[in-house]
């Protein structure tokens, strides 16, 4: 078995052995859209403001966001973390093991955890509330592959430097909360400054969630969310193996 699948099938066994990690990585997104669909007046009413959709119709493509930025910012950087302050990462450097291929395993694992939140919630949302489905499937399905790739590649930043468990966690989720403001997740987009929004536009959660829910409602993304997630992927992905250290 090559070296890069061993290490896929090890960080997903130490995945699913982790209750809060299973639990807000898989489920937690979908059962928010589930519990706003049954308890939050209004969210589920098509309304005339919004072109006779309902917000649920707008707010589930954030959802999916939200997950993404949970499993990439608050799951993958602490993980690495504690694997180079136990040492862990310090043993592996004996070995033939590339920085490349265990950054690799990590995304691996994360994007087969965000893809299933993301069908749980698509079920959510298309079951329980008669969600229309994505009407452009094919670019939907680009849309949600590379969003994830710009989300974790902030996210394998943080992995590649910090040297402890809490260091991870904490930076993780001190950049978490603030790109959840710029997703939507506490103020919609679409009532934002011009200002804000721009400025929205502009980091990996705000173009995602334009781009998943420009699609969702099919249309093609912007070219300008194109090249913003493009850029998010390829930069720091690029910079999380150039900085990375095994102590």
């Amino acid at each position: 078995m090559l070296a890069s699948e061993k290490l896929v099938q090890i960080e997903a066994k130490l995945f699913f052995r982790d209750p809060a990690a299973l639990f807000f990585g898989l489920f937690f997104p979908g059962t928010l859209l589930l519990v706003l669909g049954l308890f939050f007046p209004g969210f589920t009413e098509p309304s005339a403001d919004l072109g006779e959709r309902a917000f649920i119709e707008f707010y589930a493509p954030v959802v999916l966001v939200f997950g993404l930025a949970t499993v990439g910012l608050v799951t993958l950087p602490p993980t690495m973390a504690t694997y180079r302050q136990l040492g862990i990462l310090r043993r592996l450097r004996a070995t033939p093991v590339h920085p490349y291929q265990l950054l690799q395993a990590q995304v691996t694992v994360s994007l087969a955890v965000a893809i299933v939140a993301a069908v749980g919630t698509l079920l959510v949302a298309t079951v329980a509330f008669d969600v229309p489905f994505p009407e452009r499937p094919g670019w939907f399905a680009a849309s949600f592959g590379l969003s994830a790739a710009a989300i974790f590649a902030v996210g394998l930043v943080i992995a590649a430097r910090a040297k402890t468990a809490g260091a991870g966690q904490g930076v993780g989720m001190a950049t978490y909360f603030p790109l959840l403001f710029f997703a939507g997740v506490w103020v919609p987009r679409s009532v934002m400054s011009d200002t804000l929004r721009t400025v929205s536009d502009l980091t990996p959660v705000g173009a995602a969630a334009q781009a998943l829910e420009d699609s969702w409602m099919g249309f093609a993304p912007s070219s300008l969310h194109v090249a913003v997630l493009a850029f998010w992927a390829l930069g720091l992905g690029a910079l999380a193996v150039r900085v990375f250290r095994w102590e």
